[in-house]
């Protein structure tokens, strides 16, 4: 089974959206500090995380079932053009 979870680069830190629980955002906590240590590790509320979003490169680190981890970055939406 593979684990994936979106993260944002910014101001220094590793961003990464709230949790859907707080069991399962506290065992997602723990993966994430492993991989991206010693960087600073941060969760950001769905307002913040809009925010990143917008302004940053969103991407997705995978870990598959043997434990290997990738990051990939994710595919903006095109922006409107403004008539």
């Amino acid at each position: 089974m593979a684990r994936e979870c979106q993260f944002i680069r910014a101001e220094g830190r590793v961003w990464v959206p709230t949790p859907s629980s707080w069991l399962g955002g506290w065992a997602r906590h723990r993966w994430l500090e492993r991989h991206f240590e010693p960087e600073t590790l941060s969760v950001a509320s769905c307002e913040s995380w809009g925010r990143l979003c917008l302004e940053n490169d969103v991407y997705v680190l995978v870990e598959e079932s043997g434990g290997k981890t990738s990051e990939r970055k994710v595919k903006k939406p095109k922006k409107k053009k403004k008539k």
